[in-house]
């Protein structure tokens, strides 16, 4: 406990005698100030105990009430007044202005040498401030043994809560619960996390201390270098302590450290799952290893699987790569491989159940803060992961082309056809054979037959609808039409010639999706 002015007066030997303010006795005092200054407020924090023979009060009733009037408003922790030098009692206006106040003020006899309280105050506050580091050496010794016997994070918070006697939670940079103590702490999660996100400057580390539905809740950042990564939030219906606080500090240092050491594994396992899906990717592993391996990450040896391509405008891979891999591992996903792509990220996941490509999508478009494409292929066996990753990746591509949020391969009806010829030069060769003509016409003319195509095509071959959509006159986009069928010998009243025209136009679409990709 701290040194109060209550604990002063009661000092053996020493004969004080407290005059008023003794409903405020048991405030703590910080330290001990001499003085005879009319106005001592510009050197004080508050919390000091001033000592004054009384020179500086002033002669005169109201400027002595004056004199106490400062010394509240400064936070003074209490006035002790002393006799014989300029005053044989203390002044009755001071006793009165401290009673009114509820300000301790006791008086120090003339045989009371000032250094004599001065150092039996001392020698509480040392004793005390020793006392305190013991205390906070052991419960340090306490939280250090969490992480020893190898308790980690969860080890770390519920020691932190037994010593401050008090709820502690943990939280990610998502406000998600890396770690909470009781439920008095998990039913401040989500206020806490919007105090955060309202006062957190981006990108800097700070210090939060609010008041919580009658508790003192004090948050931290977690972190090293420079780098948040979590928060640390303790709390109780008290005001922490200075061991509080200490304490708190010593685990902030503990769970940065457990946070590493847990990345570093994260990592290295990132980097096992990368390495391994490549080459299931790539074929280069039979199916009997390829099951054998996947079992090793949790799949079922006999798991159908399928892969999920993630892309972002503007979104880093890596960090799309941690975010779909905390993703998995928070929803329990029981098991998953994640890789980095030159866009994104490729997800490898059971089949069974279903995967929800909506809800997978927005969720981790959440994480990044960023509105994802996903496509997904079909569901396969180990020894065909290649395959899923295709097309995947062609359902992206068609997703890209269209505006789509998401897509299975099985969603693209059509474009399973042009997609089926799954060589770039393949599909811009089918596509050239037919529209060449039309390309040449148009550079030599400066003319539209392409897009005039396109636009009678997508418009199921209605001439005023078309025309309208490219502001000409029906005339002129049936005269371009002409054109085209003289120079590719083709007849637009046939549905199977204008399913030939579509056909190659959107071959070339896909082409563009994918050198845009």
């Amino acid at each position: 406990m701290a040194v109060t002015v209550r604990d002063i007066v009661s000092i053996p030997g020493i004969c004080l005698r407290l005059l008023a303010g003794t409903q405020r006795a048991d405030q703590p005092v910080r330290w001990v100030h001499l003085t005879e200054l009319e106005d001592p407020t510009p050197w004080l924090k508050g919390g000091e105990l001033v000592l004054t023979t009384g020179m500086g009060i002033g002669k005169t009733a109201a400027r002595q009430r004056a004199y106490v009037r400062r010394l509240v408003d400064a936070g003074v922790a209490g006035l002790g007044f002393g006799l014989g030098f300029g005053h044989d009692r203390t002044p009755r206006a001071l006793i009165t202005a401290a009673e009114q106040l509820a300000f301790p003020l006791f008086e120090v006899p003339y045989p009371v040498p000032f250094i004599a309280i001065t150092e039996a105050i001392f020698t509480r506050i040392v004793a005390e401030q020793y006392d305190t580091l013991q205390r906070a050496v052991d419960a340090e010794h306490v939280l250090t043994r969490a992480v020893l016997e190898g308790r980690g994070i969860e080890g770390i918070a519920s020691s932190l809560a037994a010593v401050t006697k008090g709820w502690v939670l943990l939280l990610d940079l998502h406000g998600l619960p890396l770690a909470s103590t009781s439920r008095a702490a998990t039913l401040r999660q989500e206020r806490i996390w919007d105090e955060l996100r309202r006062a957190r400057p981006e990108g800097s580390s700070f210090s939060l201390t609010l008041v919580d539905r009658g508790h003192h809740v004090w948050v931290q950042p977690v972190g090293a270098q420079g780098r948040t990564e979590a928060f640390l939030a303790v709390g109780k219906p008290e005001q922490p302590s200075q061991l509080d606080r200490i304490v708190a500090g010593h685990a902030l240092s503990l769970v940065a450290i457990e946070l590493a050491k847990s990345r570093a594994v994260a990592e290295e396992k990132r980097r096992l799952q990368g390495d391994f899906f490549d080459r299931l990717a790539r074929g280069e592993i039979g199916p009997t290893e390829a099951a054998r391996g996947l079992a090793r990450f949790g799949f079922r040896r006999d798991a159908r699987v399928l892969v999920v391509a993630l892309e972002g405008p503007d979104v880093d891979p890596e960090r799309l790569v941690l975010e779909a891999t905390e993703h998995c591992s928070r929803e329990g996903v029981d098991a998953f491989l994640v890789s980095a792509s030159p866009q994104g990220a490729h997800v490898l996941l059971p089949a069974d159940p279903p995967v929800d490509l909506d809800g997978f999508v927005k969720a981790i478009g959440a994480r990044v803060e960023a509105e994802l494409r996903a496509g997904a292929g079909s569901p396969v066996g180990p020894e065909e992961v290649a395959r899923s990753l295709r097309e995947a990746r062609y359902a992206l591509q068609v997703c890209r082309l269209e505006g789509w949020g998401h897509a299975g391969f099985d969603d693209l009806g059509t474009y399973r056809l042009l997609l089926s010829m799954a060589e770039p030069d393949a599909l811009r060769a089918f596509a050239d054979a037919l529209l060449a003509p039309l390309d040449a016409y148009d550079r030599e003319h400066h003319g539209e037959l392409i897009p005039s195509l396109q636009a009678f095509l997508q418009h199921n071959a209605r001439w005023e609808t078309a025309a309208a959509h490219l502001y000409v006159h029906r005339h002129t986009l049936r005269y371009r039409m002409r054109k085209v069928e003289e120079l590719t010998g083709r007849d637009l009243a046939s549905s199977f010639d204008r399913m030939e025209f579509w056909l190659a136009l959107r071959a070339r679409d896909l082409l563009a999706a994918e050198a845009d990709g």
